[in-house]
């Protein structure tokens, strides 16, 4: 298949994570010009982190344009080589800096400390990078294959134009905006908890053996063990994310005539199976989901990973599937899952741009405090249909092959393709699972007497304790008010934003009560618990910002220092109770379930 240039609509999720989408140009090159192009020439689903790959540093673009003589220039067009450069670089962790200027919210004296706030620009780089991408795209070579996502096809510039709109709509959601800002301010426990060396690609410390998530051929758009390819390597918790789609032979991810409604993508509604044997810890089923894609989002999205499953399956590992169809969600919490289970549909629920899968290994079950874990997938069958990735693989088997050369069946959509009995993953792959499990012919629509029977005999000492899941929320309703609270006080007074805490406050619970796949009582009790408290937390933090309006005190802070200590204070009782959920998941796990040898 000839490669194709991309033209990626950036898109930006969950942290707002990030999504390129790319368009392809097919061989009508003449039509390039009217289409935008990603940042960094990869695919990312929309929404899946804003904030994509670490900041290498301003020298290395210095250092290409200093470049008189290499390899690369006498192979390369200059467009081509700043596409890689702009790919690499990432000056996000320069929003960190902006800190710096939280004290002086706090205290007058230290005014001074504002000056730090311009490092807050550094948030525009996710919408300035596409259209520097879309200038350098303007000068590649037609014929000139520069990405590995270069050939798949995911929209159109307009659907770029319609992300874009969309944006002031996030920052009416304090929902998602709190997660946001918690996915950041968790990298830096995360960091703390291993001591500034997180998870890398290659460390022989994998419990369990894991499949693809799904059957068939599907097609990695973002993801990878390598820095430059990754699903966003910074923050930590989705490091080592990918996210998956069904494209067509052309790389497109719904028929070219098709509307963009959700049910003409290819990969909607496929059902999402468990990568392991384990034991689920949390989901959530009840999320609201758009009937169209195309770059859009529900604005009314309770959270950025949509409906979800997060399953353990060993001590310290938690694998999550993300962005589930409402209502598809087969399992509770407590329940005992086998490997090739059905636990989902694949859909369009959070902060995504369009149907596709969101799948992570995590060292704890809150995903905002957790450090994403690199994840060799075994039994695999692959294929470059576009530029393959310069990166090496690192291989974990203890026989230092790759497997390549054992004879197995490979699927027929990737006949011609290469096997590994264990493989890294990276964006502009088509990967599919090898071989059958005999756990997938298990029933995935059990009846909910049978499953409760389950819970009850199997895996019911290890769930999340009710303390722990009460307080938990409770902070995180904290922060989102804590966040309202600080833009509310922009444009309001603070008795109008008590006002508007009081109605997210009553609204809190409606989701939670909204997800109807819970049967167990266990399971019910925890729901109630998670509405309540989140419920509770916005409304405290609406009765101190009411008491600031009634009173008016001379205390020297505003409303929106008020929202900033909520979040924070919230922020601190969620990392509380998630560290002890991790410790007593990890104590409680062994044996409940016996982890697949690795």
């Amino acid at each position: 298949m000839s490669a194709r240039s991309p033209e990626a609509a950036m898109i930006v999720l969950d942290s707002r994570m990030v999504v390129d989408r790319s368009s392809r140009t097919g061989e009508n090159r003449e039509t390039a010009g009217d289409r935008s192009s990603g940042a960094d020439g990869r695919v990312n689903m929309q929404y899946e982190t804003q904030f994509t790959k670490p900041l290498r540093s301003f020298r290395s673009i210095v250092e290409l344009m200093t470049e008189n003589s290499t390899a690369e220039s006498a192979t390369a067009s200059l467009a081509a080589r700043l596409r890689r450069r702009v790919r690499s670089f990432e000056p996000m962790y320069l929003a960190f800096l902006g800190l710096l200027a939280i004290p002086s919210y706090v205290f007058d004296s230290l005014a001074v400390l504002e000056v730090f706030e311009i490092f807050y620009l550094a948030f525009l780089w996710p919408f300035v990078a596409p259209l520097l991408e879309a200038v350098l795209q303007r000068g590649t070579d037609a014929d000139e294959a520069v990405e590995p996502t270069d050939w798949i096809d995911m929209g159109h510039w307009s659907e770029y134009a319609v992300w874009l709109l969309s944006i002031p709509l996030t920052f009416l959601n304090p929902f998602v905006l709190a997660q946001d800002f918690r996915q950041w301010l968790g990298t830096l426990l995360a960091l703390a908890r291993h001591r500034g060396s997180v998870p890398e690609a290659g460390d022989a410390d994998r419990q369990v053996s894991y499949r693809l998530p799904f059957d068939g051929a599907w097609t990695v758009v973002n993801g990878s063990h390598s820095r430059d390819y990754s699903h966003s390597w910074f923050p930590v918790n989705q490091r080592y994310a990918y996210d998956f789609v069904i494209t067509d032979a052309e790389g497109s991810t719904r028929p070219d005539s098709a509307a963009a409604t959700v049910e003409n993508y290819y990969c909607y509604d496929e059902p999402i199976l468990a990568p392991a044997d384990g034991v689920v810890i949390d989901t959530f089923d009840g999320d609201l989901e758009p009937s169209r894609a195309g770059g859009f989002s529900h604005p009314l999205k309770r959270d950025i990973r949509g409906n979800y499953v997060v399953i353990q399956h060993a001590p310290d590992e938690y694998s999550c599937l993300a962005h589930l169809v409402p209502g598809s969600v087969t399992v509770e919490p407590g329940e005992r899952v086998e490997r090739g289970q059905r636990v989902g549909r694949c859909g369009h629920s959070g902060n995504s741009s369009e149907p596709h899968l969101h799948f992570q290994l995590q060292d704890q079950p809150n995903f905002a405090l957790a450090t994403s874990r690199p994840i060799a997938f075994d039994d695999v069958a692959f294929e470059w249909p576009g530029a393959e990735a310069p990166i090496t693989e690192p291989y974990l088997g203890a026989s230092g092959d790759d497997g390549g050369a054992r004879n197995v069946a490979l699927p027929g959509d990737l006949a011609d393709g290469t096997y590994r009995a264990r493989a890294f993953l990276t964006a502009g792959q088509r990967v599919a699972h090898v071989g059958h499990d005999a756990d997938a012919d298990r029933a995935d629509s059990d009846a909910p007497d049978d499953r409760r029977r389950e819970i009850a005999t199997g895996a019911k000492a290890n769930r999340r304790r009710p303390a722990s899941v009460a307080l938990g929320r409770i902070g995180f309703g904290a922060c989102v008010g804590g966040v309202a609270a600080v833009v509310a006080s922009i444009f309001v007074s603070p008795l109008t934003v008590a006002g508007l805490l009081g109605v997210a406050a009553a609204a809190a619970p409606l989701a939670r009560i909204a997800d109807r796949s819970i049967h167990d009582a266990d399971g019910r009790l925890e729901r109630r618990l998670e509405a309540v408290g989140t419920a509770a937390g916005i409304a405290a933090v609406g009765a101190a910002v009411a008491w600031y309006g009634l009173t008016d005190p001379a205390v020297g802070f505003g409303p929106r220092t008020l929202g900033v200590s909520a979040f924070l204070l919230g922020f601190i009782v969620d990392a509380a109770a998630g560290e002890y959920d991790r410790r007593q998941l990890r104590e409680s796990f062994r044996g409940v379930v016996s982890p697949a040898t690795a």
